[in-house]
């Protein structure tokens, strides 16, 4: 396998990141919030070791939060053909091999670490999965050693001269899928690698696996780490339904998403914690919140419907609010129809949901500014007039089209408002409102219990 110097600084990728970085950060996503810049070694040779939930967006999101070129190390199956070999290698990835990809294949592994090897030598970044694959959940899988194999391999080459650190990365989504959500990353503190070589010099296989040991301890802070995999759907609930009392508790502003996490990671060890130490409470919880999900699932519904319990005239004036704006989403989803929902024509016959965020980020950056947009223009120069009209029109597009979406998320919760509405005294409705309330009455004795105690 030939292999480029992916390592070495690329003016045109300097260049043409600029626009997906804008894209990720202020149009796909609402909002991106970075901490722990300061954690980042100004020069390398540092490996970046991130939790890997979203697929390709992992890797967006790293490459925008700084005007840098780092490389990449990537599962070798999305490199499926040659043009998508060299795209992958422009964009700075490298493959790595598993042994689902066939145990010949393994063999180029020597290679691509020896590359790897290569760009930490000359000081620069390196991004390497230690999950190994991604996973859609809020939780830390066991980490591999191909990046303590790698780093003890460079240390190695350069007789313990070279200073590699490892910094754990923490990213975090407030929903995998969702156009305009909202996305959290954040860096930990570097580890040394140098602080395990007397340790590798006398065993090897234990020095891998204290670091592998300590870059998962860097990392589980970073994240909501839901560890317990029995009861992951009830602990993602259990977080829906408290983490907004720990923020105006603690936090006070609630649409905050690095407030969210926040409270996710108290929920989580919360919920830990009375595992261990009342296992009647527990599982008092756990069929709580079991029935809980299933009537929510049974009645379509999520539970801030349950949580805001909206009465009729809020829900009737803010519909009347909607309606009044319906001209405005209705040019911008006329004019952003097409290639707002191609992903979705693309994306149907992928079984990998994970990759469905990726392709669509894809698809409206080409989309939208290249494709549809002068497409547009063209047909309003050449029919409009006056001149300034088509000028205003093209401006509105992308507003509208972002208001449109937005619409069409508030016109969803309304109706699912209006349902709790018309049927708040059902027996199911009124189950899930006993529920909650029973649900939130515990977790938050032991929370105050918890405040109390420290």
């Amino acid at each position: 396998m030939k292999l480029a110097n992916v390592e070495d600084f690329n003016w045109l990728y300097a260049i043409l990141r600029i626009f997906p970085g804008f894209v990720h950060n202020h149009i796909f996503y609402k909002k991106v919030y970075t901490f722990g810049l300061e954690n980042i070694p100004d020069e390398g040779p540092v490996i970046f070791a991130p939790n890997h939930q979203n697929a390709l967006m992992d890797a967006l999101i790293i490459t925008s939060i700084k005007n840098w070129q780092p490389v990449f190390m990537a599962r070798a199956d999305i490199f499926a053909g040659q043009f998508v070999r060299q795209l992958l290698f422009f964009m700075k990835i490298l493959p790595i091999f598993r042994i689902r990809d066939g145990k010949e294949s393994l063999k180029q592994n020597d290679a691509i670490f020896q590359k790897a090897v290569k760009v930490l030598k000359k000081k620069r970044f390196l991004v390497i999965y230690p999950e190994a694959s991604h996973q859609g959940k809020r939780h830390l899988r066991p980490l591999k050693k191909g990046i303590t194999r790698i780093a003890f391999m460079a240390e190695e080459a350069t007789n313990y001269t070279l200073g590699v650190k490892i910094v754990p990365v923490g990213i975090n989504y407030q929903n995998y899928f969702n156009f305009r959500s909202n996305a959290l990353i954040n860096f930990g503190k570097p580890i040394v690698v140098n602080d395990f070589r007397e340790l590798y010099k006398e065993n090897p296989q234990k020095a891998n696996h204290e670091l592998i040991k300590c870059i998962a301890d860097g990392i589980r802070p970073l994240i909501i780490d839901i560890n317990n995999s029995d009861y992951y759907d009830n602990f993602e609930t259990a977080r829906m339904i408290f983490a907004p009392y720990i923020i105006r508790k603690e936090r006070k502003i609630v649409n905050n998403f690095k407030n969210t996490v926040y409270a996710g990671q108290k929920v989580v060890k919360m919920l830990d914690e009375i595992s261990c130490s009342d296992t009647q409470t527990f599982n008092q919880l756990n069929s709580q919140l079991a029935e809980y999900r299933e009537l929510l699932k049974l009645e379509n519904l999520r539970d801030w419907v349950i949580r805001r319990d909206v009465g009729f005239l809020s829900v009737f004036a803010r519909t009347m609010l909607l309606l009044s704006t319906s001209p405005i989403a209705l040019f911008g989803f006329i004019n952003n129809f097409i290639p707002y929902w191609l992903p979705w024509l693309i994306t149907r016959k992928i079984k990998d949901k994970n990759f469905h965020t990726s392709i669509r980020f894809g698809v409206y950056m080409i989309a939208f500014p290249l494709v549809f947009y002068p497409l547009i223009f063209i047909l309003l120069a050449k029919f409009t007039e006056p001149w300034w009209v088509k000028y205003v029109y093209m401006a509105l597009l992308p507003i509208t089209g972002i208001f449109a979406h937005r619409y069409y998320i508030i016109a969803l919760k309304l109706k699912a408002t209006w349902k709790y509405v018309l049927n708040k005294s059902k027996k199911n409705f009124v189950r899930l409102r006993e529920l909650r309330s029973e649900i939130l009455e515990t977790l938050v004795k032991k929370y105050r219990k918890n405040k109390n105690s420290k």
